[in-house]
């Protein structure tokens, strides 16, 4: 079987690229906003932008307020972090789209090695975004580990 009827025979793979596609996007605006911010010039100018975008939202403006608490090293950090794992997103989602066997399974042990952290952020603080993102995850694990399984 080619690479391409691979693909072809099971479809979702070409979705679970796109989902990891879009995630590494997010990283990466992430990466690029954190490394932005390590400057204190550019902090300051962002806290006082944030502050005027909060004003009159609780929740907005206790985000604001944590930020103060961060120093450029946590910056550097947060974009490390970040762009380290946009890169993994991004190496299985090119894998995945282009039906190389290795990207299912780097798919299944990366996705399911985070699960177990997903399911205890779940357990601290329930939110549609953290029970989506467990459940998008469980399914993909499940789903290509059938994938894998049946191949070997």
């Amino acid at each position: 079987m080619t690479k391409t009827a691979e693909v072809a025979h099971h479809p979702a793979l070409r979705y679970i690229a796109v989902y990891k596609l879009l995630k590494a996007l997010l990283l990466l605006l992430v990466a690029a906003g954190a490394f932005g911010l390590v400057s204190d010039t550019t902090f300051d100018a962002f806290i006082d932008w944030a502050r005027e975008v909060a004003a009159g939202h609780q929740f907005l403006t206790r985000w604001v307020e944590k930020l103060f608490d961060f120093a450029p090293s946590r910056f550097v950090l947060i974009g490390v972090a970040s762009s380290v794992y946009a890169c993994v997103f991004i190496t299985e989602g090119w894998g995945l789209w282009t039906g190389k066997r290795w990207a299912e399974w780097l798919t299944v042990i990366a996705t399911a090695s985070l699960i177990p952290f997903e399911a205890w952020e779940v357990v601290q603080r329930v939110t549609p975004l953290r029970v989506g993102a467990l459940v998008v995850n469980i399914a993909i694990v499940v789903y290509l580990w059938r994938i894998v399984r049946n191949k070997v």
